[in-house]
């Protein structure tokens, strides 16, 4: 067995009896009143106990003090290792009482506990000035989590356990009158005001207020604020400390230089990240909580034992998932293969065999002074990037790979690299089409790398896209620096193109070859976008999104609704849901008491308002025996599993003066690990260290899967191995994925909308029609 670990450290608690205060539970709003009023003093937990067969919704409540509750109405006796959430309470609140007592170390968040390091070796800032004076208001240092969790593993009694992680906190602590005697430009840049949590140990928190416009004095104008914020006194607001306004300090307080502290702190961040060092934090700080007992309460002490590692017997059972296997041939005459871009170069596409349009009509959008660099990239990307000299890794080209029998391409030029211009040309390519057998199936469109930070109207590429969305035409983007690449790493990127292509085109590269389950299954992605150009602006209309596959990984549709307020937002969903799933019963022929099993992936947690729109939709699936599951698939959470037997791959690229710096994916665990945390959470590994993309991105952290309370089919192994597969098949890249494609084509989708919602003239509910059916967002 690998030698494995996780960074959770069992609690060793003591076989005691606590008193509680006891109390029925009423609502949030209440218990939220209880713990504002005890800050400190009590710790209050929602509890559902089963007595005399009836199950009863209660508040728990423990006084710190040791004595008698007297704050809830009864009082009764309970053992302590028997309510593992009472136990997390006190823990969490033993740690916050400790951190406050010393004044070193700021307790800057909670849920989990968040706390700024006072080791010199995390003072980031002061390393990356080399020698300068950091003012006191400008913090960059290395910050711990820590936050105890009820964990339940496979055939193992539950246990109570720390989950201990650290990142870099940020902040630049200055009013804005200050900034403004000294002469910085504040125009453009955000500003946040303090906002104070109930409970006065954690430090205010930066609440994110609008954009300066203008100043008058003192006063700054907003825009892109908050409802009625129009205006903000200079002395109330600090700098929001995002990219743009922590590099114009930088620069104002370091005399130019913020560019270069920026990139070394950029590196003493990655290097904290990095497997090895993250690995031995992990094991500085547990040996500080060992050497000690943890005091919950006057005269009960619990222990902290060491972190869990596939050496000791508490570890959980590691699984493997199955290698994903891709069907090329519809007839199941050629084998299924496990390396897909190796199917598509010996076999071809799963939907050569009659695929339409056989000669696709291309119109390429480009700028005239650009249009001979394009013309040669194109001509590699038809027919084949062959080189002497050199293994070639894309030597047929797009036409001949795919099966296409030829292609018809014409270019419309714009007269420089504005927006405008982008809109003029594309506007002249639609109009070129008089009838619809001239339609253009896809458009190709060059821009400059410097063209990805315009927002909205300025945005070239955006501009056009909208333009061609419009029309029901998906168009595929390249930059001009991409075009000068050469070799191998072309030959990449013309085959990741040429499959993103094919697919916008509604071909099928491959299917996945699978245990068909008994019943009709459908996975289904789930995900919403607010369209806005704005971070605070009214954000009034909203957009469900999902994307349908069968579970062989045949992409059916994917359906959004129409843009809504919010309030009708929940309505929304539910006719976009049924809408989507109505067009699924005919493709896949389902049958009144047929087995039919739904399978939804989110990106983010699920909604009140989402689960009661699924619920209400597969309620109306009357004449089947409907099952489901609500899968949270999650990449922003603080369990790491480390793989020590793992020393990396090596990392191709300039930039790296020694071979220890060329290593990347240190102590990554193996692609399709996964583990289970309790009944509804599992772990999986999604980026081994051949997909970490460079040496600074430091240890990938695993997916979190979360499945909700309501679901009905509850097959973590099942559900585990499923998103695995998925997590292999996106016809956006032959690169494996860090997410199903359920989520990362929802996810594609979002953001493009998200995008698009900034110009002026763009409708979401233009892109409807045969678009669903096409990977318009790839």
């Amino acid at each position: 067995m690998r030698n494995l670990h996780l960074n959770i450290l069992p609690v060793d608690l003591p076989d005691v009896e606590i008193c509680v205060g006891v109390r029925p539970f009423d609502s949030g709003d209440g218990m939220r009143e209880l713990r504002k009023a005890h800050v400190g003093t009590h710790i209050f937990k929602r509890v559902t106990v089963d007595e005399y067969g009836k199950k009863l919704d209660l508040i728990y409540a423990v006084q710190l003090d040791g004595k008698d509750c007297t704050v809830l109405d009864e009082t009764k006796t309970i053992r302590l290792h028997e309510n593992l959430g009472i136990a997390r309470q006190l823990v969490n609140e033993s740690f916050l009482a400790g951190f406050a007592r010393r004044k070193e170390r700021q307790i800057v968040d909670i849920e989990p506990l968040k706390v700024v390091s006072s080791e010199e070796e995390h003072n980031f800032i002061s390393q990356a000035v080399k020698g300068a004076k950091v003012p006191e208001w400008l913090v960059v240092r290395l910050a711990h989590t820590i936050d105890a969790r009820v964990f339940h593993f496979d055939g193992r009694p539950p246990f109570l356990g720390l989950v201990l992680d650290h990142h870099t906190h940020r902040r630049m602590a200055r009013r804005c009158s200050e900034w403004l005697a000294d002469g910085l430009d504040l125009a453009g840049l955000y500003v946040s005001e303090k906002v104070p949590f109930h409970d006065t140990r954690i430090e205010p928190r930066a609440r994110l207020v609008g954009r300066v416009s203008s100043i008058s004095g003192s006063t700054l104008h907003l825009t892109d604020c908050r409802e009625g914020r129009d205006t903000v006194e200079a002395r109330d607001v600090e700098v929001e400390a995002d990219y743009e306004g922590f590099l114009r300090c930088l620069n104002a307080t370091f005399n130019g230089r913020g560019t270069s502290i920026d990139k070394a702190l950029f590196k003493l961040q990655s290097e904290a990240q990095v497997g090895p060092k993250k690995l031995s934090e992990l094991r500085r700080i547990e040996n500080r909580l060992i050497s000690k007992p943890l005091r919950l309460l006057p005269g009960i002490d619990a222990h902290v034992i060491p972190h869990l590692d596939t050496n000791g017997k508490r570890f959980p059972g590691v699984h493997r998932s199955s290698q994903p296997l891709y069907v090329f041939d519809r007839t199941f005459n050629k084998p299924a293969l496990n390396d897909a871009k190796r199917g598509i170069s010996e076999l071809g596409p799963y939907s050569r065999q009659g695929f339409t349009p056989s000669t696709p009509r291309f119109c390429v959008i480009c700028e005239r002074s650009r249009k001979g660099e394009v013309e040669q990239f194109l001509r590699k990307f038809f027919e084949g990037n062959n080189e002497p000299g050199r293994r070639c890794f894309f030597p047929n080209g797009f036409i001949k790979t795919y099966g296409l029998q030829g292609k018809v391409i014409r270019f419309f030029l714009a007269e420089n690299a504005s927006a405008t211009a982008y809109r003029s040309a594309a506007q002249d390519a639609l109009t070129a089409v008089t009838t619809e057998a001239e339609r253009w199936h896809l458009a190709f469109v060059q821009v400059n790398e410097a063209s990805h930070n315009l927002r909205g109207d300025n945005n070239p590429y955006l501009v056009t896209k909208a333009a061609f969305l419009s029309q029901q035409i998906p168009t595929q983007e390249f930059m001009i620096e991409t075009t000068r690449r050469k070799g191998t790493g072309l030959d990449f990127i013309l085959s990741n193109i040429a499959l993103a292509s094919y697919a916008k085109l509604g071909g099928t590269p491959w299917h996945l070859k699978v245990n068909n389950p008994m019943a009709h299954e459908l996975v289904v992605g789930l995900g919403s976008a607010s369209i806005s150009d704005s971070r605070l602006g009214s954000r009034q209309r909203m957009v469900g999104i999902t994307t349908l596959f069968t579970s062989e990984g045949r992409y059916l549709l994917g359906n959004m609704s129409n843009a809504v307020p919010f309030e009708e937002y929940g309505k929304a969903v539910v006719q976009m849901l049924t809408s989507a799933i109505e067009r699924a019963q005919t493709d896949m022929n389902w049958q009144r008491g047929d087995e039919v099993r739904l399978i939804f992936h989110a990106f983010k947690p699920l909604k009140d308002t989402e689960a009661e729109a699924v619920k209400a939709v597969t309620e109306s699936l009357s004449g089947y025996n409907v099952e489901f599951a609500f899968l949270h698939v999650s990449q922003d959470h603080d369990i790491v599993l480390y793989d020590t037997d793992n020393q990396g791959v090596k990392a191709f690229g300039a930039g790296f003066s020694n071979v220890k710096e060329m290593m990347k994916g240190e102590f990554a665990p193996t692609r399709g690990a996964y583990l289970t945390l309790n009944r509804s959470s599992a772990i999986l590994s999604l980026t081994g260290a051949k997909e970490v993309k460079k040496p600074t991105d430091g240890l990938p952290y695993p997916a979190l899967l979360h499945l909700h309370r309501s679901s009905t089919f509850t097959d973590m192994k099942y559900l585990a191995e499923q998103v695995y597969t998925f997590a292999s098949h996106s016809w956006k890249s032959f690169d494996m994925s860090g997410m199903p494609v359920t989520i990362g084509y929802s996810h594609l989708i979002a953001r493009l909308l998200g995008r698009l919602g900034g110009l002026p003239h763009f409708s979401v509910d233009s892109i409807h029609g045969r678009l669903n059916r096409l990977r318009w967002f790839l």
